[in-house]
């Protein structure tokens, strides 16, 4: 798969998602909810691949303790662009947030007041670094 075609993919699969209009709720993903920003940082020497400056607004699914909503922008002159949304699968033992598709997989960790992850191709090879602080 070509590097330019994993923005794409990510961009039409989020997009292709539900939309971001669940209201906050309190319960079970309480310790994940609200707004992340860091950086999402190329892993490899492709010329496709720009670091790039995220914010994720991550929100509850109502009546599914397993699920969270992410909404992932990046950060353009200043602007936000949102690249999508989807439901994540929220793993509360393993602290791990993670969406999956034939292509790729995102995988995230709560890591104290941290999220850190990848973006790893179906082939194993990690394309981005994800880390990111949530907003106070």
């Amino acid at each position: 798969m070509r590097p330019c075609s994993i923005r794409i993919s990510l961009a039409l699969g989020l997009a292709g998602m539900s939309m971001f209009s669940a209201p906050l709720v309190s319960g079970e993903a309480t310790d994940v909810l609200g707004i992340w920003r860091g950086e999402s940082a190329c892993a490899t020497d492709s010329p496709a691949c720009h670091n790039e400056n995220v914010v994720y607004y991550i929100q509850e699914v109502p009546n599914r303790s397993d699920l969270v909503l992410v909404r992932a922008d990046k950060i353009i002159d200043g602007r936000a662009v949102t690249m999508g949304t989807a439901e994540w699968q929220y793993d509360r033992a393993q602290a791990t947030l993670q969406w999956r598709t034939a292509r790729q997989t995102w995988l995230l960790k709560v890591i104290a007041k941290r999220l850190e992850g990848t973006l790893t191709l179906a082939d194993g090879t990690v394309f981005r670094k994800i880390a990111l602080v949530r907003d106070k």
